[in-house]
């Protein structure tokens, strides 16, 4: 699923986790960085192309309970593969969303109970106790957005798409000052245009994040 930056967290999270149960090379790592990345970059393409070539301009309003808009996804794909496709892409549609929700219980507890370790001078990293424990905080407090959203699922959503886009350039460069301030072996250390690379997509981020706060606010 299209995911967003801070991932990356969690990615060398789960790889550090895999460290306890086998040998992680560099190589094995930067593959599983890149299949997970390269993936998301690729739906992320459907998921637009989707919106933009099969709803907008349709004139079609989205509905604003989840279970309205569950069926109307399912519908519109329905509508543009064929009928015989509707149980097919509602059954797709439901473990994509409960990967979805497994991982990100998984990682976001696994990343407060390392920042809980860090803060507390563990130095053997995540507890499993307290792994388990914000797992449940989590999933309870998830429940209750869900529940309290039931038939607001347009604010919900325009309320994560804002903070995603206020957000993302502040981790995009937490990302950028750890790479190149961390003490790594000459073989892990990025090259030059790499780093130029890292530059574009700074200066991309926060000007798209200056572009959305005028259109949304300034615009208005």
């Amino acid at each position: 699923m299209p995911a967003p930056i801070e991932i990356s967290c969690l990615t060398s999270l789960w790889l550090k986790s895999q460290r306890k149960l086998h040998q992680v090379t560099p190589q094995s790592a930067l593959f599983d960085f890149n299949v997970g990345y390269i993936g998301t970059a690729v739906l992320a393409v459907v998921f637009l192309s989707l919106g933009a070539l099969v709803l907008h301009g349709s004139g079609t309003e989205l509905k604003a309970s989840g279970i309205g808009f569950s069926h109307q996804l399912v519908s519109m794909y329905a509508t543009t593969i064929g009928e015989w496709s509707r149980y097919l892409i509602a059954v797709v549609a439901f473990f994509c969303i409960f990967g979805s929700t497994i991982t990100v219980i998984d990682g976001y507890a696994r990343a407060i109970a390392e920042a809980q370790s860090l803060l507390w001078g563990n130095e053997e990293g995540c507890n499993r106790q307290w792994h388990n424990s914000w797992m449940v905080v989590l999933s309870v407090s998830a429940m209750g957005i869900i529940l309290f959203f039931s038939s607001a699922l347009m604010p919900l959503l325009d309320f994560a798409m804002i903070m995603a886009f206020m957000t993302t350039p502040v981790f995009a460069l937490l990302n950028y000052q750890l790479v190149s301030n961390a003490d790594l072996p000459v073989s892990l250390q990025w090259s030059k245009p790499m780093k130029v690379l890292s530059i574009v997509g700074l200066s991309y981020l926060f000007g798209f994040l200056a572009l959305f706060v005028w259109w949304k606010w300034m615009m208005s």
